[in-house]
């Protein structure tokens, strides 16, 4: 392949040589279309790895924020700084209140129980299942986030008792009991993943726990997708920041959404699967709304597993 490069370049040169010539003057067609591709394919980057040198992150006190239900034991709030520029969707669940139950993504989406799992848009769990909130779970692999149908988890996956996913022992996890509480756990090992565990999802690292930011090495702000525990893992927090538009809103680093989570009111915090796999979709007025992300074209990704909160 590489030994006929030459010869192609010649055709290719010799093709913008008569466009130019059919022109008379305009510019050459060729290079226009090279620009227009460039700027195509950069505006579609969903994980731009812009570091936060410039402003710094403030959180909103917890006083400042105003929520308003969704439906009995849950509320949902938004944080709009137009000086980062920032945008943050916030959404806090009773995991107590009796007519609230917690899905995550089912057995039948699976080929295996390693992983391998058929992907879908974030919005279409919540469409299926009729979800209240719905927001994307577990980091993955996958040969193409826009042309390959099936992903395969990072991490631990348990619905309904069934282990879906093997556990990652270098991730934390997120782990819904029996009794309906949860809990935040920095490692994915046998002897926390008991048999009272009804569903857990994986995530990538332990950002807040006890009330304490915990130092992380990745620095730059993004499109984030962070679940936070209070109350004994009674009260479930649930933070979408939005950064792929970053002229619209800049995104979060691991330790700036930590301080927000604390200021929320969370004592553990886990960081979810961010950049381009980010999603909240909720439930208002009998119509599912996608929260975040939001773009210009309606395109979101098939994620590897999601977690919805439903009213029974």
């Amino acid at each position: 392949m590489l030994q006929n490069y030459p010869a192609f370049l010649q055709s290719v040169q010799a093709r913008v040589h008569y466009k130019q010539k059919l022109s008379e003057g305009t510019l050459p067609v060729f290079p226009l279309l090279i620009l227009a591709c460039s700027l195509w394919c950069f505006s579609g980057c969903t994980t731009v790895p812009t570091t936060y040198t410039d402003t710094p992150y403030q959180p909103i006190t917890r006083e400042e924020i105003r929520w308003h239900p969704l439906s009995p034991g849950i509320e949902a709030a938004d944080i709009h700084d137009s000086q980062l520029p920032l945008i943050v969707h916030i959404v806090k669940i009773d995991l107590l209140n009796p007519s609230i139950s917690v899905i995550t993504s089912e057995p039948a989406l699976f080929t295996n129980n390693r992983g391998r799992i058929r992907g879908e848009t974030t919005r279409d769990f919540a469409s299926r299942h009729n979800t209240i909130v719905a927001f994307n779970a577990a980091p993955f692999k996958t040969r193409s986030l826009l042309f390959s149908l099936y992903r395969t988890i990072v991490g631990i996956h348990v619905t309904d008792f069934r282990r879906m996913s093997m556990p990652n022992e270098r991730y934390g996890a997120l782990l819904f009991y029996a009794d309906k509480t949860a809990r935040i756990i920095d490692s994915q090992t046998e002897d926390v993943l008991s048999a009272s565990v009804r569903h857990a999802v994986g995530g990538f690292w332990t950002i807040l726990r006890n009330g304490s930011v915990l130092p992380q090495k990745l620095h730059r702000r993004d499109s984030r997708t962070a679940v936070g525990l209070a109350d004994n893992g009674k009260t479930l927090f649930v933070v979408a920041v939005e950064g792929e538009n970053k002229r619209k809103s800049k995104g979060l680093s691991f330790e700036e959404t930590a301080n927000l989570m604390r200021e929320l009111g969370s004592d553990d915090a886990l960081q979810l699967d961010g950049g381009s796999s980010s999603s909240l979709i909720l439930q208002e007025n009998g119509e599912q709304r996608i929260v975040s992300p939001t773009r210009n074209l309606n395109i979101h990704i098939r994620t590897a597993s999601n977690i919805g909160i439903v009213i029974e």
